[in-house]
């Protein structure tokens, strides 16, 4: 059906732009008694509004981001102009005046830059992800603001930003003759009901010249960027996608592993198992597979693709890179790779900063690189794949790899390792990971204070996980991030200590055994090494790391766990290996959050409580313990 244009007041042509119009603060501050009012009014749209517009906010910079590798591709312009225009449209229609403002200054630009009259360079890319970030801002105030917290002072960046789109408009135009004019279009507001996705067309439309208002109207009735045609539903039962509030996606798998406890005990049930039934028994294991089946579904639901972490390293690799005047290549790969939602928006930051420090420490100067018979342009690879039930992802460079000597002398410096003692490199290189380590010459605005890898080790261990790092000198460094696909389920291995039962994570564990009399190694009549094949590792007693109670066990007489951790093995004694299973994490409050060793609690088979254990905590307590021993 064609589009009819709507009217449109007449533009008059200007010779030649005038200076640019000093844009004023109050004109793009949410207001108090204006806009927050009109806002408030349908909370469940606003809400809808501002998770629309951070999705469409998010897909601009991956293309801007694309835009700037790929420059001749003309395409990207109305896949970036789609969602700005969008954004616009709801904006204004919902009444967030200074959003709409911000959002359509910038749209004249990239009209302009459609229609062949600005070029979009490396100026303009930098101007409009500055203009994500503003606006990114300005909607999550709206969002904080619905949640009664405190107004952010936005509007000197989105004047500032506005001034500076003017004057590169202003600037790019001058010269051009006086039969083309710089036109601000006003379109009519679209309704608030087509927010939910814009598909993408088949090709890229050609270039709508400056006040088409049918083809500005097309824009806005047609697909979203984010998807590709052969996503959208054609045929009746074709798959589709609706946004779910993810307060209610948790709280089904939150209710979903109550239902796998409550099966758990049910099975277990003396009263039940004592009977012999076979009708029972066929009920119990129908039972059984239909909750794995809805755990399993279930927890799909939280998985979500790391494309959109990667997407925030890949503008952090290109600001930083400019900014240290290092060119450099982003490679990306396995963006498809899916986590769980809450681990993908924890792993953001964390990524961010090893990225940063790759390209701030790791990656040479040009002129250093081609000298040393490198490339001047760097490489760094960001990927995710799977390896068993956990993700890896990594973060290589190929720059000049650690510097273990430098990295020694500081640690020496800061009294982390004393004058005599000569450790590994694996474990110098762990030093990194300390608070308040650098070996950064001079401070920068980057880096250099000491700040964020202990953070970055810190914040992945909070998700289960583990930092590793490889390094060779003058050849690169690649940091392997090992992290669980999910926070809710973990494969455990059920052990006793004592009276009480544990859960040992599945991954962290490389074998069990019951040493020889002759493999067991006695410090002042203590057992303390164990003798496993050609390596010998510490051997402690868990109830005693975990402060249980428990007795002194002979190892020959009861179980060694052999639990490896950050490249470490150590042997824990336990009095029983029971069985393995897969348990449902519960956490155990804020009063437990300090306790070394314990990551965690989840409900057993007779309803008792099994502690989720950490095996770096318990690792690190065993050092500790033998540093003092020494």
């Amino acid at each position: 059906m064609p589009v009819v244009p709507e009217p449109v007041a007449p533009v008059t042509a200007v010779a030649a732009p005038a200076a640019a119009p000093v844009a004023a603060i109050d004109d793009f501050v949410v207001d108090d008694d204006t806009e927050l009012v009109v806002v408030q009014s349908d909370s469940e749209l606003a809400n809808l509004f501002i998770a629309e517009a951070l999705d469409h906010l998010g897909t601009i910079e991956a293309k801007l981001l694309e835009l700037d590798e790929r420059p001749e591709d003309t395409s990207l312009l109305n896949d970036i102009f789609r969602p700005f225009h969008t954004v616009k449209g709801n904006a204004s229609a919902l009444g967030i005046v200074s959003v709409e403002r911000v959002a359509h200054k910038v749209e004249n630009l990239l009209d302009l830059a459609r229609s062949g009259r600005i070029p979009m360079g490396e100026t303009e890319v930098d101007l409009v992800l500055r203009a994500v970030d503003v606006l990114s801002l300005m909607i999550n105030d709206v969002g904080q603001r619905l949640a009664g917290q405190p107004r952010k002072a936005t509007g000197a960046e989105a004047v500032s930003l506005v001034q500076q789109v003017e004057q590169l408009i202003t600037g790019q135009l001058e010269g051009e003759s006086a039969a083309a004019p710089a036109i601000e279009m006003a379109e009519p507001v679209a309704p608030m009901a087509p927010m939910a996705s814009e598909p993408a067309e088949d090709a890229a439309p050609a270039p709508a010249p400056a006040g088409d208002e049918a083809a500005f109207e097309q824009d806005r009735r047609g697909p979203t960027p984010s998807r590709r045609r052969d996503d959208v539903p054609a045929l009746a039962g074709t798959a589709t996608a609706i946004k779910v509030d993810t307060r209610k996606l948790d709280n089904i798998v939150d209710v979903v592993g109550e239902l796998i406890v409550v099966q758990s005990l049910i099975q277990q049930d003396p009263a039940l198992s004592s009977l012999v039934d076979g009708r029972l028994a066929r009920n119990m294991a129908q039972l059984r597979r239909l909750t794995a089946d809805l755990q399993r579904n279930s927890m799909a639901l939280r998985m979500v693709p790391i494309r959109q972490a990667f997407q925030k390293v890949a503008r952090v690799v290109r600001d930083i890179s400019r900014k240290a005047g290092k060119p450099v290549d982003l490679i990306i790969t396995g963006e498809d790779t899916e986590l769980d939602r809450k681990m993908v928006e924890e792993i953001t930051d964390p990524l961010m900063h090893m990225a940063r420090n790759s390209v701030d420490h790791g990656i040479e100067a040009p002129d250093v690189r081609e000298a040393n018979g490198k490339p001047a342009r760097a490489t760094v690879s960001l990927s995710a794949y799977y390896q068993g039930s956990h993700v890896i992802i990594e973060v290589r460079d190929d720059g000049a790899g650690l510097n273990t000597d430098r990295i020694l002398e500081s640690a020496r410096r800061k009294g982390l390792i004393a004058a005599d003692v000569n450790p590994a490199p694996e474990d110098i290189h762990r030093l990194i990971f300390e608070a308040g380590f650098s070996t950064a010459a001079k401070v920068t605005e980057v880096s250099g204070r000491g700040v964020g890898m202990d953070v970055v080790r810190r914040n992945i261990e909070s998700l289960r996980g583990r930092v590793d790092i490889r390094t060779e000198r003058n050849k690169g460094t690649a940091f392997l991030v090992r992290l669980p696909l999910t926070l809710a389920v973990l494969d455990g291995l059920l052990v006793r200590v004592g009276s009480e039962r544990c859960v040992l994570p599945a991954a962290a564990v490389r074998e069990s055994l019951r040493p020889k009399p002759e493999h067991v190694h006695f410090v002042q009549g203590q057992p303390r090494m164990v003798q496993v094949r050609e390596s010998v590792l510490p051997l402690v007693s868990l109830g005693s790391v975990l402060g249980m109670g428990a007795t002194a066990l002979d190892p020959t007489a009861a179980t060694v766990v052999v639990v490896e951790e950050g490249g470490s093995r150590i042997g824990l004694v336990v009095e029983e290996l029971l069985h393995k299973q897969e348990v449902v994490v519960k956490s155990l409050g804020d009063s437990f959050a300090s306790v070394r060793g314990v990551a965690g609690g989840a409900i057993l088979g007779d309803g008792r409580i099994g502690l989720i254990l950490d095996p770096h905590g318990i690792v690190a307590m065993v050092r500790e313990g033998s540093r003092r021993a020494a």
